[in-house]
C-alpha cells in the first residue's frame, strides 16, 4: 500500500504538483467554492484510556523516511518536514516525554527496530504488513480512502439506477476489484496507468475516475490538472480492499510505549491539534 501510494505521489511530484495548500480564490461565487475539508476522526471520545507516565515510558525514538511526502519529506532548506514529522512532536509533547526522529531507509526499519536504534516506525506502515512481521501496533493515524473524481461542471452517482458514463480506474488494483465487487453494472474502463485515466477525464471523454484519495487530491491540487475537476461523493473506506490504514509500528514486548502512543494520539485528537496537522497537509481533504 504504502509502495503504491509513494509511487503515485513521486509521480505527481515530478510532474509539478505542489505539497502547499492551493491558492485563494477571490470574488468566486457559492457555486464555484470549494467543498469544506472533513477532517476524519478514527478515535472514540468515550473510550477509557488511563495516561500513562513519562518516566515509565521513557524517551520515544522514531524511525521514518524522508522520502513519503507529505509524510515526511525534506524541503528546500533539507530540512526533515511532513504530517508525520510533526504528528510525532505533537505525540512526545502530550506524554511529556523526549522525543527524536532518524531517518533511515524504508526497507531498513524493521531492523532499526530490532536492533534496537529507535522504539517506533512512523512512516505509513500499514496494520497487515506490521501484523505480518510480528510486530504490534498504535491504532490507526490515518486512513486512505476511495474517492470519485469528476469534471468540475459535471456530476456522477454510481447508483442505483447505473449513470450512462464510463469510469476510468487502474487495472488490477484494489479500487478495481471493489467496483467489481459493489458497482457492477457501473461501466468501468481499465487503464494500465492512473495518468492515463485522469487525461481521459480531463478530456471529457470518461465520466469519472474512481481510485486513492490521496494521490487524486495531488492531482486535483497539481498543475497536470488544469483545476477541472473535484471529488464527488463520498468517502468510501473498506478495509479489505484499502488496507486498515497508517500505524505507529512497535515490538511485540513494548506493549506499554503502544498504549502511551494510543492514548496520546487520542488527546493530540481531541485537543485539535490533528485537525491543524491535517489541515496543513491535506488542503485538498481525503473525506
Amino acid at each position: 500500500m504504502r509502495l503504491f501510494l509513494l509511487l503515485l505521489v513521486v509521480a505527481l511530484a515530478l510532474a509539478g504538483a505542489p505539497f502547499a495548500a492551493a491558492q485563494e480564490t477571490t470574488a468566486a461565487s457559492p457555486s464555484t467554492l470549494p467543498d469544506p475539508v472533513v477532517v476524519p476522526n478514527f478515535w472514540d471520545p468515550r473510550a477509557r484510556i488511563e495516561r500513562p507516565s513519562a518516566a515509565t515510558i521513557g524517551a520515544v525514538r522514531f524511525l521514518t523516511t524522508d522520502d513519503f511526502p507529505p509524510f515526511a519529506f525534506r524541503d528546500r532548506r533539507g530540512v526533515l518536514v511532513g504530517f508525520d514529522v510533526d504528528l510525532a512532536q505533537a505525540i512526545c509533547d502530550v506524554l511529556k516525554v523526549q522525543c527524536s526522529i532518524q531517518v533511515r531507509p524504508f526497507e531498513t526499519l524493521v531492523a532499526g527496530l530490532q536492533d534496537n536504534t529507535g522504539n517506533a516506525i512512523l512512516a505509513g506502515f500499514d496494520l497487515e504488513k506490521a501484523s505480518a512481521a510480528g510486530l504490534i501496533s498504535s491504532q490507526a493515524y490515518l486512513k486512505i480512502p476511495g474517492r470519485f473524481i469528476v469534471q468540475k461542471d459535471k456530476s456522477f452517482d454510481p447508483g442505483p439506477p447505473i449513470p450512462e458514463g464510463h469510469v476510468g480506474v487502474v487495472c488490477g488494483s484494489a479500487h478495481a476489484a471493489y467496483l467489481a465487487g459493489f458497482f457492477p453494472d457501473l461501466h468501468v474502463d481499465c487503464f494500465t496507468r492512473a495518468a492515463d485515466a485522469l487525461a481521459e477525464l480531463k478530456a471529457g471523454r470518461i465520466a469519472a475516475v474512481f481510485g486513492d484519495a490521496l494521490s487524486l487530491s495531488f492531482w486535483l491540487n497539481g498543475p497536470p490538472s488544469g483545476d477541472c475537476c473535484r471529488f464527488e461523493g463520498g468517502a468510501y473506506l473498506d478495509d479489505r480492499y484499502f488496507g486498515s490504514g497508517f500505524a505507529i509500528v512497535m515490538k511485540a514486548e513494548d506493549r506499554e510505549l503502544k498504549f502511551a502512543i494510543d492514548y496520546a494520539l487520542r488527546e493530540v485528537y481531541r485537543a485539535g491539534a490533528y485537525e491543524e496537522l491535517y489541515l496543513r497537509y491535506f488542503p485538498v481533504g481525503l473525506f
